[in-house]
Parts: structure tokens; sequence; C-alpha cells
């Protein structure tokens, strides 16, 4: 059983269309949050859903996005999710589960629209024959889940994931092992090729640091990098009690 997820944007009244920036942006925030969500329900680092535009209206600016491939179960779960933390931001300043710091960001951009000349966005699921409406206040609530200070600091934790929309930066995050949260690393444009070099690899980034209304990192602006040694290119103790045993100090042995 597939499943699929419509929205659809409806102008003002002195605004007889819907702009196609409009239009655009709401389709490629929905499936950010789709991509999103699906990411932390599977835990991969790589999508396994493949999103394709199974309706379109342009009397009312309806699109319909459905999953083109056979993992069902994982697509109704992201469809499910994606719906439940939506209704959930614009009731709650709380932060949906599997909704990623971009997924909230997305959420917000699409809750933003209505100062673009749209006057309603409702979001419509098959799966569960469930319709939603995005106000104003889901961007209001997740600014504040967002609401963040930020400070110097350092995060240490795997560099696991590398990304970037078409036009925009790559962006780089490391899962904090002190949290284990996921923390957005925006690297200057000097120190890309060594951040592509670490991928994988532990390390310490030091910067300056946003964190989130209840003090998790979530963004760090980076300053500096250093790669933490693989535990097997370390001396282990055997080794080095054999050295200690082997050496032969000053004054030892020859009287």
């Amino acid at each position: 059983m597939s499943s699929k997820i419509t929205i659809t944007l409806e102008a003002k009244q002195e605004q007889a269309l819907v702009s196609v920036t409009s239009f655009r942006t709401a389709l490629d925030e929905l499936v950010a949050i789709l991509h999103e969500v699906e990411l932390d329900i599977s835990g991969a680092r790589r999508s396994q859903l493949h999103w394709g535009i199974s309706q379109l209206s342009l009397g009312s600016a309806t699109v319909g996005v459905e999953d083109m491939g056979a993992e069902s179960d994982l697509a109704q779960r992201t469809c499910a999710s994606s719906m439940k933390g939506l209704a959930t931001l614009n009731e709650e300043k709380k932060r949906p589960e599997h909704f990623s710091d971009d997924a909230l960001e997305s959420a917000q951009r699409l809750a933003r629209l209505s100062g673009d000349g749209v006057s309603r966005i409702s979001v419509f699921s098959d799966f569960q024959k469930l319709q939603l409406y995005v106000t104003e206040q889901m961007a209001v609530n997740v600014s504040d889940i967002l609401e963040h200070i930020e400070y110097m600091g350092s995060v240490e934790g795997a560099l696991e994931l590398i990304s970037g929309r078409e036009g925009q930066p790559l962006y780089f995050r490391v899962r904090d092992v002190a949290t284990g949260n996921s923390v957005k690393c925006i690297f200057p444009e000097d120190m890309l090729e060594s951040a592509l070099s670490a991928f994988r690899k532990r390390v310490v980034i030091s910067g300056f640091i946003q964190s989130d209304n209840i003090g998790n990192p979530r963004k760090i602006r980076v300053q500096d990098m250093e790669v933490v040694p693989a535990v097997d290119s370390l001396i282990q103790p055997s080794e080095l009690m054999g050295k200690i045993q082997g050496y032969k100090f000053y004054g030892q042995g020859e009287s």
C-alpha cells in the first residue's frame, strides 16, 4: 500500500493566484520534512524512499507526493510521524518525535508562506485520512523550540553526514558523544577539504555553538577541527610497558 501526502495552498482574496515561488517552497519543504523524519526513523545515512508527484491541480495549487518504492512500511511510518509532528507544532512549543532541526526549520518556512499571498495551507494524508491546517502559530512555536544562546565551545563525535541543497553551501553533521544529538556544522570555505577528508572519523570541532531552548547544541560555526586518532593507532599499554622495560635508564646497570 502506497503512502501519499497532499498539500494545498489557497490564495488570498485580493490575490487570485498563488505565486510559483510559494508553490515550489511548499513542495520543497514538505519533501524535506519527509526526508528528515525518514532518516531519523530508519537510522540510515541515506534515504531509502523516493517521492514522486502523484497529483497536481493548478486551480487550488495542490500537489500530492507519493512514495515510489517498495518500502511501504517505512513510508507509512514516515507519513504518520510527519503528520503527527506538524499537528503537534500547531499546538505546542515542543519538539515532535523524529523532527530534526532541519525538519523544524522546514515546518517554519512552510508556516511563514501565509505572508506571501497564501490564505490557508492544508496537508492531507491519504494513509491516515487525516487533514490539518498549517497555522502561523507553528512558526512561532518552532522559533521558541529553536531559541538559542551562542557561545564558544566544542563538540566531539563522528563526522557522519554531508548534505546541502542546490545552490546552498555544504554542511556536515556530528553525532555529539555528550548528548547523542546530531549537531549541524558550518565550515568556512577554506576548511571544506579538511572536513571532507575527515568524513566518518571522530573529530573535535570548536567554534561558535548555538543551543536550543533546553541547552542542547544544535549548530556550530566551525573555527577549528582536530581528528581524534583511532584506537588501533595508539600505543597499547602492553607495548608501552615493553618499551619501558627494555629501556636502559641513565645510571642503571654497571656501577
